[in-house]
């Protein structure tokens, strides 16, 4: 039998555990004028060094319309190796959604929803190996949520 004392012990150790593999870079911080680049192409290349990317080994799901531009579902995942990867819009004053620091051998599968002012372009964008990927997005938002 588990006994409460034994449980706790196990459980503080697997959390001991689990976050010394942790890792994250502080983007705020070493790139701040990624976050206030009112183009995506200049948060780009302000976060990533360049702005060559190719376009593939990405999926990206939005909708066509988002009646209501407060809250658009976004998700996304990937089977590439990658090290960082970055979220952008075109629809607001600042480019920069988020950036995610991957660790080796996490599933990189995210889902979230973001804010957007007026019909815009997502686009996402995975460094591996110095190498650029990505994938953009249309996304039509209406005014007053009635879907017209």
């Amino acid at each position: 039998m588990l006994n409460r004392r034994k449980f706790l012990g196990i459980g503080l150790s697997a959390v001991a555990l689990a976050t010394t593999n942790l890792s994250a870079e502080d983007f705020r911080a070493s790139k701040p004028k990624a976050w206030t680049a009112t183009k995506v192409d200049d948060a780009i290349k302000e976060l990533f060094g360049t702005t060559a990317t190719t376009e593939s080994g990405i999926n990206l799901k939005a909708p066509e319309i988002a009646e209501n531009g407060a809250v658009v579902p976004i998700s996304f995942d990937t089977k590439l190796k990658a090290s960082k990867i970055a979220v952008f819009q075109d629809a607001n004053p600042e480019s920069t959604v988020a950036v995610f620091t991957v660790n080796e051998g996490a599933v990189l599968d995210y889902a979230f929803r973001i804010k957007m002012a007026q019909t815009g372009k997502v686009t996402i964008v995975a460094e591996v190996d110095g190498k650029l990927h990505s994938v953009s997005k249309e996304i039509k938002v209406t005014l007053g949520g009635c879907g017209g």
